[in-house]
């Protein structure tokens, strides 16, 4: 009935606002921060104008890395982060630029309508949890 689809909606969006928070807390006193949260934001209208693919390109472009893998910059942070949501959703398989290439248009507007319901989240968490000033 109703009242079970409610529940089950505010379940789905309570693990993205979850998702979101750890996200944010992750970069708290990162090197990056600073960038992180101007980028979070952007991403949304970053998609809305440009497309899905068109933004993960971009984002995945502007990533840098250490020698071991690791996010060294602010896009490769939330690289990562996508992609591990992505794949934890179970919408893609590991990596998240190939997928995007590879799925069909329903599979594609999924993932585009799934990011950006997270992104509405890590928005807010983005706002409330990093300083503009914080780049200790």
């Amino acid at each position: 009935g109703i009242m079970s689809n409610i529940s089950n909606r505010q379940k789905i969006e309570s693990g993205r606002a979850e998702t979101a928070y750890k996200f944010v807390v992750e970069v708290k006193g990162k090197s990056y921060a600073k960038d992180y949260k101007p980028y979070v934001k952007k991403l949304a209208p970053l998609i809305q104008t440009n497309g899905f693919g068109n933004t993960i390109a971009f984002i995945s472009s502007k990533s840098k890395f250490d020698k071991n893998g690791n996010p060294n910059n602010a896009y490769a942070k939330i690289y990562k982060q996508l992609e591990k949501y992505l794949t934890e959703k179970k919408l893609i398989e590991k990596d998240l630029m190939k997928s995007i290439v590879s799925v069909d248009s329903k599979k594609y507007r999924q993932l585009t309508t799934e990011s950006l319901a997270l992104i509405n989240w890590w928005r807010r968490f983005v706002d409330g949890l990093i300083d503009d000033d914080d780049n200790k």
